[in-house]
């Protein structure tokens, strides 16, 4: 077979599989690390999900959006799938098998004797966002009676905040805060002083599981099975890892 032949038969065979790669779109309406990191399109989430559907024949592309579009283009079929879906917020049919479990935990230094919500209405506190309605009524209770209680947009600043001593606690996803917490410890910009180890946490409210969701079955039980994959082999355990954190 002549070169130029053999060239052009290896050209449209791997035209012919970027043209059968089938698209997925997946809408992101939550950006934070170490689950998603949008400028490079990485974190937990992002690479489990990649990694489910690597050499599957569908193609993912991440579409970052606010939350209420994000479900509505996904109901109406302009998302093929949406990551961090709580059962009765989407159909569920198209929910996959659990994907993740996020723990919000109450942070303080080592110095702090903090050990009931009730003894954070006398203190400073920031949070993320919507905690007092996700966080339920007796957290809810502490924050009407708290004058200085704050909910702040970016989670890295209310890690800064508690290690210069601006803020008694802060109210944050566990993996979040580390990630922050490893970042700032290694760039210097909180002090040798700080590390792990002189942070004290309280695990009072109740871990949130997630799911992701795909509008195609075919797709959605592939990822159950990479998924449940992923788990046996250790690859979920690594993704983990790759950004300092367990499962």
């Amino acid at each position: 077979m002549k070169p130029i032949t053999l060239f052009v038969l290896l050209l449209a065979s791997m035209l012919s599989g970027t043209l059968l790669a089938q698209p997925l779109k997946v809408g992101v309406s939550f950006a934070i690390p170490p689950y998603v990191i949008e400028q490079n399109t990485r974190g937990i989430e992002l690479d489990l999900l990649k990694e489910a559907f690597a050499g599957s024949g569908y193609e993912p592309s991440f579409e970052f959006l606010p939350l209420e579009r994000t479900f509505r283009l996904f109901e109406s079929g302009k998302l093929d799938a949406i990551i961090n879906v709580r059962p009765g917020m989407v159909d569920p049919l198209f929910l996959t098998r659990p994907v993740i479990t996020f723990h919000n935990r109450i942070f303080t230094l080592r110095s702090s004797q903090v050990s009931t919500l009730d003894q954070l209405s006398t203190m400073r506190v920031t949070a993320f966002q919507r905690a007092r309605i996700i966080l339920g009524e007796t957290f809810a209770n502490m924050v009407n009676q708290n004058p200085h209680y704050e909910e702040v947009a970016k989670q890295q600043v209310q890690v800064h905040q508690l290690l210069r001593g601006r803020v008694d606690a802060i109210v944050l996803e566990e993996r979040v805060f580390y990630y922050y917490l490893d970042q700032l410890v290694a760039s210097g910009q909180s002090g040798e002083k700080y590390d792990r180890d002189q942070i004290r946490q309280l695990d009072l409210f109740s871990p949130t599981v997630y799911h992701f969701a795909f509008r195609a079955a075919d797709a959605r039980n592939l990822f159950n099975r990479e998924l449940e994959k992923m788990h046996s082999d250790g690859r979920y355990r690594q993704i983990f890892a790759a950004y300092g954190a367990t499962p």
